[in-house]
């Protein structure tokens, strides 16, 4: 699955020109007609996944029209809350820089600098 996340339509709707044909994509912004015209242009996928919230702001009328080509619209709930052992998470990964361990987790980059920097101290 790919993700696509923006903070403007513009902004998402220019990384969905960038993308290849996928089965499965996730955006972090509401669909409207703009985007799922450019989702079906550049992308062609079977599946798009919305955040619930996004799910329920999204034209109904867009979601039934997706659906009349064969694209299912699904909305999940995203992720929340702080890992419980984040030392634990990051000492799997130690052998890989803090840039690679939290693009692989999903965790800050900062969050995983200090993780990170605060077990290696502690192992000299």
């Amino acid at each position: 699955m790919k993700e696509l996340r923006a903070k403007t339509k513009e902004e998402l709707i220019e990384k969905i020109k960038n993308c290849e044909n996928v089965d499965e994509i996730y955006i972090n912004l509401e669909l409207d007609r703009d985007v799922a015209i450019a989702l079906l242009e550049n992308c062609e996928p079977k599946k798009i996944y919305l955040p619930k919230s996004k799910y329920k702001r999204s034209s109904k009328k867009i979601i039934k029209a997706l659906e009349g080509v064969d694209v299912e619209v699904i909305p999940i709930a995203p992720k929340t809350g702080r890992p419980t052992n984040v030392d634990k998470i990051i000492k799997k990964y130690l052998d890989k820089k803090p840039e690679e361990i939290a693009k692989i987790t999903g965790l800050n980059l900062k969050t995983v600098e200090y993780h990170y920097y605060k077990l290696k101290k502690s192992m000299k």
